[in-house]
């Protein structure tokens, strides 16, 4: 398809997303709510954006999850709400089952990102009898880099051990793959692990520099590494011998030259506008990859109904921050990036973080 057709086929889907953008900032869609249930985690990863600790943390109370989890499913459509339990390590919470039990019994979908290092046979048994419908696992690298990242000898080898339990009880494995200047060799022996792991969709995503990350920002991409994991990941998605999903993250805005390239979606950052979150301590939130800042604090649900929440406050997430930053303001593609992902915003400064133009 040629250059100028192709360009302008993207404008003009774009700007339809745009204007559900639009719509979705006075009329949100609650679609995905993540439930941070723990900020412990058995890990120490050098990336984690969340600065995850193993000695200490917080377990999101139950008795007060579950009412919470009671008046989402009376003030919306619970088959249209997809919970993802998510940490720190979620399967470090003492009553992880009981609150997936619940979660099913109100006709929720749900899922759960995880290590996977504490998943066994039987672990895997009962997420299936409790219809999980996904499981989203880490895994960066090889084993040396995986477990250097990790900081945890053989959690390679268990976290290769869980994804067999998962597939031998038929539940959907997705991989996601942090990519950062020490692993970026590996891309190639990556894909070839997936494919002999299996699993049903390969998630790619560059290290952020948010949460602990901060403290490494020597393993952040250089533009041309970036670029070059955007054209693999093009390139895998495209190929006839592909047996899984390959897709770059939901992170990032990607310019013309890359969007609808390295994923199905165009970008549109879903913080406050279809995705929420509930914090370990009760906070209301919105996309938990964000810097925790009192002021982004939405309400409490030891206090709120979340529904309440939802749909009269969430302002610093559905305002058009564009308007806040000189550069993004003259941008020629402001109405498709919006100021691109949440997470990468500053919010000191009122700038992003990233941005595909210094790429």
């Amino acid at each position: 398809m040629a250059t100028d057709l192709k360009i302008a086929i993207k404008s003009n889907n774009m700007e339809a997303l745009a204007q559900y953008r639009d719509h979705l900032r006075t009329h949100p869609r609650l679609t995905y709510l993540f439930v941070e249930l723990t900020d412990r985690c058995n890990l120490a990863c050098l990336h984690c954006g969340s600065s995850c600790q193993q000695a200490r943390g917080v377990h999101l109370d139950t008795s007060l999850l579950l009412r919470t989890l009671d008046t989402v499913a009376e003030d919306f459509a619970p088959s249209s709400v997809m919970i993802c339990l998510t940490g720190g390590e979620p399967l470090l919470h003492p009553d992880f089952y009981r609150i997936a039990a619940h979660i099913v019994a109100l006709g929720f979908p749900w899922g759960i990102t995880t290590n996977g290092t504490l998943i066994d046979r039987q672990a895997a048994e009962k997420l299936r009898s409790l219809s999980l419908a996904s499981v989203t696992i880490s895994l960066d690298g090889g084993k040396e880099n995986h477990e250097w990242l990790r900081q945890s000898p053989g959690c390679f080898d268990r976290t290769l051990t869980a994804v067999e339990y998962l597939n031998a009880a038929g539940i959907p494995v997705q991989i996601t793959s942090v990519i950062h200047r020490r692993n970026f060799g590996e891309l190639d022996a990556m894909y070839d692990l997936m494919r002999r792991m299996k699993v049903v969709s390969w998630r790619v995503i560059n290290l952020e520099p948010i949460g602990r990350a901060l403290q490494n920002q020597e393993l952040l991409l250089s533009p041309a590494q970036f670029r070059g994991l955007l054209d693999f990941v093009r390139d895998k998605r495209y190929a006839a011998d592909t047996p899984m999903d390959v897709r770059f993250g939901c992170s990032h805005y990607l310019s013309y030259e890359y969007e609808h390239e390295v994923r199905d979606n165009y970008f549109l950052c879903g913080s406050g506008l279809y995705v929420g979150s509930i914090l370990c301590n009760g906070d209301i939130y919105s996309c938990l990859d964000i810097e925790r800042r009192p002021e982004l604090i939405q309400g409490n649900i030891a206090r709120d109904r979340f529904s309440d929440v939802w749909f009269h406050r969430f302002r610093p997430f559905r305002e058009d921050r564009t308007q806040k930053n000189a550069v993004c303001r003259d941008c020629e593609q402001r109405r498709f990036c919006a100021g691109d992902a949440g997470h990468t915003w500053d919010y000191d400064k009122n700038a992003p973080m990233f941005c595909i133009r210094k790429f």
